[in-house]
């Protein structure tokens, strides 16, 4: 089973309890309700406003922020197109904020129109991004990178990040500069139709992208469009070369090349740890985390005529001993492995899992397999279409027939209800009272 140890790192400080609310979740007209995260507390310390007609004046406004200070966006455009010189917000202090003022995501738009390299580029602990839209830049809106040293504690919180040219957000360290411990939560995260042609290098291009580190906790995200007519693109979500107990849970991903990745490819260089937990397996892509209660679908034609086509679900390259448990991957065209584990130093945890095609084992890979059911069919789902993959009846081979799990794995489902004994397959817990209220389908806003 999984490293205890991963469920203790430090991430309560602003994501709080997971039991938390319905919300509705600004999905597609069918979707389903996905849990809020705790909104973030009122600023504390120092706070500066700016205004959008001030954009050209960002860049020296976050260099000179001292730690504890809150930047405060008022509402509306702002123009990050004036190259990489000026346009680029570069974080080097620690516990700096930049959020907006109405906390209203859709108001405050930071656009690079494809001329600036990264819109945001941290290399500090502790700092915050929230409650804004970050588009158009060349290569990554948001690039975090270790400076001098190791940096932790980054929060992206309640973000739309759109049409990036490369990846979304970018996660890498700068030598032994790590960047661990780290939040992604409650945030729209895609390609669109526009953005797509902007892509280069073979669709280099992904949501979230994550070098060796360690400690990452990714939740409640919405993923949407991350692929190319041509090339494959890198997942939705992708922490790999050596990154270690990364939490990828409750996230919705809609029509993604590859939806969630744990390590890439047979070898290659990775993070060594003091601990050494494995010794003696050789290279590993990924160690321990944990992979739960996500939704992914893929319904577009687009993406099913691309090039590459839907290739996988969930991939697992060189991981060791991560927990994949209770997600729904669900397809209206066959994929290459709805589940997928490669490559002799891999062994995972797979439980639990509802997947409408294969699980498929590849090149020596070994999985502990308990209670998984392949080959589901789409009318156990509300709507693929728009990635609400709840169950739509308690008549069906899901309900109740999953394996029982130490407690803690996954004691709550996808909308965050506690899950039943015996228990159902996949993300969703089926509930027939919540059925009849509403609750496990179609309360949703648009995208």
């Amino acid at each position: 089973m999984m490293n205890a140890g991963i469920e203790g790192r430090r991430h309560s400080q602003v994501c709080g309890s997971l039991v938390g609310t319905l919300m509705l979740f600004g999905l597609a007209p069918g979707a389903e309700a996905q849990r809020s995260c705790p909104p973030l507390p009122a600023p504390s310390g120092p706070t500066i406003e700016v205004m959008p007609n001030q954009a050209d004046q960002l860049r020296s406004v976050v260099a000179g922020a001292a730690t504890g200070t809150t930047i405060l966006l008022h509402d509306g455009y702002y123009a990050m197109d004036q190259g990489d010189a000026t346009s680029r917000l570069i974080f080097t202090v620690d516990g700096v904020t930049l959020r907006s003022l109405s906390g209203n995501r859709g108001a405050v738009v930071l656009d690079g129109a494809y001329a600036t390299d990264e819109l945001v580029s941290i290399q500090a602990s502790d700092v915050v991004i929230a409650s804004i839209t970050l588009t158009r830049a060349y290569n990554h809106p948001i690039h975090i990178s270790g400076g001098s040293g190791p940096i932790d504690g980054v929060v992206l919180h309640d973000l739309h990040v759109v049409d990036a040219g490369e990846q979304a957000i970018k996660i890498n360290p700068v030598g032994e500069g790590w960047v661990d411990d780290g939040v992604v939560e409650c945030s729209f995260i895609e390609l669109t139709d526009a953005g797509r042609p902007h892509i280069r290098n073979n669709c280099y291009t992904g949501g979230v992208d994550a070098h060796a580190a360690q400690g990452w906790w990714i939740r409640r995200n919405s993923f949407r469009g991350f692929w190319c007519p041509a090339g494959l693109s890198e997942h939705a979500v992708h922490f790999w070369k050596g990154s270690r107990d990364t939490v990828v849970e409750e996230n919705l991903i809609l029509d993604c090349g590859r939806g969630i990745g744990l390590g890439l490819g047979q070898s290659g260089d990775g993070r060594s740890y003091p601990d050494n937990p494995y010794p003696g397996v050789g290279y590993l892509g990924h160690i321990d985390g944990v992979v739960r209660n996500n939704f992914i679908a893929a319904a577009d034609a687009g993406l099913f005529g691309s090039a590459a086509g839907f290739d996988a679900g969930i991939t697992l390259d060189q991981a060791r001993m991560p927990l994949v448990v209770h997600n729904t991957v669900a397809s209206t065209t066959a994929p290459f492995s709805s589940i997928e584990w490669r490559f002799g130093n891999t062994l995972i945890d797979l439980a639990n899992n509802l997947v409408t095609h294969n699980l498929r084992p590849r090149d020596g890979a070994q999985a502990i397999l308990t209670g998984n059911l392949e080959g589901a069919p789409l009318q156990y789902f509300a709507d693929v279409a728009s990635a609400d993959l709840h169950l739509v009846t308690g008549d069906e081979m899901p309900v109740g027939m999953g394996s029982a799990l130490p407690a803690g794995q996954a004691d709550f489902d996808f909308d965050g209800h506690t899950r039943g004994v015996p228990r159902d397959v996949g993300a969703d817990e089926w509930s027939e009272a919540l059925f009849a209220d509403g609750f496990e389908s179609g309360d949703t806003t648009a995208w």
